[in-house]
């Protein structure tokens, strides 16, 4: 028995969940889900921003209108608009009052960017004090960092957090005994992300962290990027235009994961590896000793995938999906 872990180390239950993409509803369910599913320790897996700023057009006197997921809504400013805001915010989205050609001066000023990364603050500012309410009284200690789609001027927010760690780039040791790596930038992708790093850069500094680990057979990786062709990262095939390429009427999927997260598991084998990025490729694959795992996300839905890890000392004990 290694000497990290007591001689009757208790069984550990680690609940995780990634890519939430601003979604309130699905940040909700993360904190509910520590007590419902009896977790000693949560964590937060990268993309914790939304995408888009939703805007409610305001057309006079106390009236608002919208487009939301093709439905059209014209809402006097009450409990009503208060209601379709929440809406927007339970999908992801940022809802913003506007005055008429308000968001088109901006775009056109180079300010969008800006009012996108407040707006991101002021959600992730609220995530991050209702998780002190609701987790602290539990004493359930949770985990968080930054994915490829979330920019870094959000890292202070996860360093000032009342409750909770960020543990982007950093060997932690949980309560269960077992070391805690994480990193959360994406290998390049067509889109530019805010985080992405060349496959020789992560390898680096995936490599230097574990260079601090005592016993990385027994380590738990939190590595956004899913390893390449696991079938944890399997995405629709782009072509030159980012246009999805179809066969016999069915889209072409292909692996887009990191070749540099595949290399570093297969030569380290910790016990655990923990990944997002890539929605589509829920699941789990064995990569020699280390069981890697994808619980997807359809936080568009408002529906949050989880994962269940038993731990042990030398063993994740039992594990499961879950859905809700």
């Amino acid at each position: 028995m290694s000497p990290l872990f007591g001689s009757k180390a208790p069984r550990t239950v680690l609940y995780f969940a990634t890519d939430l993409h601003g979604s309130e509803k699905c940040f909700r369910k993360f904190l509910n889900g520590g007590k419902v599913y009896g977790a000693d320790i949560m964590v937060l897996g990268g993309d914790v921003a939304g995408k888009a700023i939703q805007a409610l057009t305001h057309t006079g006197g106390s009236t608002y209108a919208c487009t939301f997921r093709g439905a059209h809504y014209e809402i006097e400013e009450g409990s009503e608009l208060t209601e379709l805001e929440q809406l927007i915010s339970d999908f992801g989205y940022y809802p913003y009052r506007a005055e008429p050609g308000e968001l088109e001066a901006m775009q056109a000023a180079g300010t969008m960017e800006g009012l996108f990364l407040e707006l991101m603050r002021q959600r992730l500012q609220r995530w991050m004090q209702l998780a002190d309410e609701r987790l602290r009284p539990l004493d359930i200690p949770v985990y968080w960092m930054l994915g490829n789609d979330d920019p870094d001027e959000l890292e202070a927010i996860l360093d000032e957090a009342p409750w909770g760690t960020h543990c982007e780039e950093k060997v932690l040791r949980l309560k269960s005994g077992h070391e805690f790596l994480s990193l959360g930038y994406s290998n390049v992708t067509p889109w530019n992300s805010y985080r992405e790093l060349a496959e020789e850069e992560i390898e680096r500094r995936v490599m230097a962290l574990c260079g601090q680990l005592e016993d990385p057979s027994r380590a738990i990786f939190n590595l956004h990027a899913p390893p390449f062709d696991s079938g944890l990262d399997e995405a629709p095939v782009l072509d030159a235009n980012l246009t999805v390429q179809s066969a016999a009427g069915q889209v072409k999927m292909g692996p887009v994961g990191s070749t540099a997260v595949r290399t570093v598991i297969e030569r380290v084998q910790p016990l655990l590896g923990l990944h997002g990025h890539i929605h589509e490729s829920y699941g789990s694959r064995q990569i020699g000793k280390t069981l890697c795992i994808n619980p997807g996300s359809d936080y568009g839905t408002g529906i949050l995938n989880g994962f269940i890890a038993t731990l042990e000392p030398d063993r994740v004990a039992a594990h499961q999906f879950v859905r809700g």
